[in-house]
């Protein structure tokens, strides 16, 4: 008899069933237009790619023009990119993947106005390639109330876009030294308002969005957020903090997190699974799922990682990236019976 490993049983998410615990997940790719519109490369990128995966997530798409991190970064701030992002959904659930998208705001790390929690050069955020070390010599505009409500409606305008789209979930960006993220994080976020000081006013902003978000795509709808769960940089947050900070999001209406790196960005380390030690401080408090990402390069490890109940998705995204059926191939090798999954 042929027993089903932990890392290709099925999983629900409410209404959602998801046929196994690998997921894409969402990584800049920099080709959409340069008004942020769908493009035939785009789509044969993810489509080439969801053969043995059990759910994709769909790169960073800005919410609003000032938001824009990348000069070709996927748009979803109008509603006239909806009929496209619906058929890009509609090609990867063809080959029966679940599909989400990821939506963002750049905020000190936008490209043109750039705004902020706080008017301070991000000397934190100089890692992440030539246009932010420029906008790093720029003092961020200090977002006032009104900026701020705007920018927490955009994430709902976009939202109720890919809900309109057919995408199954949609992921807001907390991580990776963009807006939602720079608010959480005391490093970029010097405030002495209701938005910032405390871990627990330093948080109000996000889950201002994340209500926000629930709002427009109503009760059914699974809403993820990716966590930047460790800063890794002296006086950011740690993972205690973001043990604090996922019990608030689950409260908020949060049904699966993503935890990722914070301002620190997605600095990768040596070893398989760098990530592993976040699901291991944040899962056991938390009662929605756990998705881990870090250098995922075997289905050995991720089966490892699932069955250690250390998350509940691994997310594999370089490897995916160097190998298009990558795990449809690990579905082979591992012996799990007879692939369900169609050719592509």
């Amino acid at each position: 008899m042929i027993v089903m490993l932990p890392l290709f049983e099925p999983i629900r998410i409410k209404d959602l069933e998801i046929k196994n615990r690998i997921v894409m997940p969402p990584m800049a790719l920099d080709i959409a237009t340069e008004q942020g519109a769908i493009t035939h490369k785009l789509i044969e990128h993810y489509r080439m790619r969801t053969r043995g995966v059990g759910m994709i997530i769909v790169e960073h798409a800005y919410v609003n023009p000032e938001g824009k991190a990348h000069p070709r970064q996927l748009g979803i701030h109008r509603d006239d990119l909806i009929p496209a992002l619906e058929h890009l959904a509609a090609e990867i659930h063809k080959q029966g993947a679940v599909v989400g998208i990821q939506i963002s705001h750049g905020g000190a790390r936008s490209m043109g106005n750039i705004c902020g929690p706080s008017s301070i050069q991000s000397q934190y955020l100089t890692r992440f390639g030539e246009a932010d070390r420029k906008n790093c010599r720029v003092l961020p505009r200090k977002l006032d109330q009104e900026g701020i409500k705007g920018i927490i409606a955009d994430f709902a305008r976009a939202a109720r876009r890919a809900q309109k789209a057919g995408f199954d979930f949609v992921e807001i960006h907390g991580a990776h030294g963009y807006l939602v993220n720079q608010f959480y994080s005391p490093l970029t976020n010097i405030r002495h308002d209701e938005y910032g000081g405390s871990l627990e006013r330093r948080l109000t902003f996000p889950l201002e969005v994340v209500k926000s978000v629930r709002r427009a795509v109503g009760r059914s709808m699974p809403v993820f957020y990716r966590l930047g769960a460790d800063d890794r940089l002296p006086g950011g947050n740690t993972v205690q903090d973001s043990a604090l900070a996922a019990q608030a999001l689950e409260a908020a209406g949060v049904d699966c997190l993503d935890l990722s790196g914070g301002i620190s960005g997605y600095l990768r380390h040596g070893e398989e699974g760098f990530f592993a030690y976040m699901g291991q401080a944040i899962k056991p408090q938390v009662t929605i799922p756990v998705m881990v990402t870090g250098g995922i390069k075997t289905g050995n490890k991720a089966n490892e990682m699932i069955a250690g109940g250390i998350a509940d998705f691994v997310g594999v995204g370089r490897t995916l990236l160097k190998e298009n059926e990558w795990a449809y191939k690990e579905w082979v090798r591992m012996g799990s019976g007879t692939c369900p999954y169609q050719a592509i």
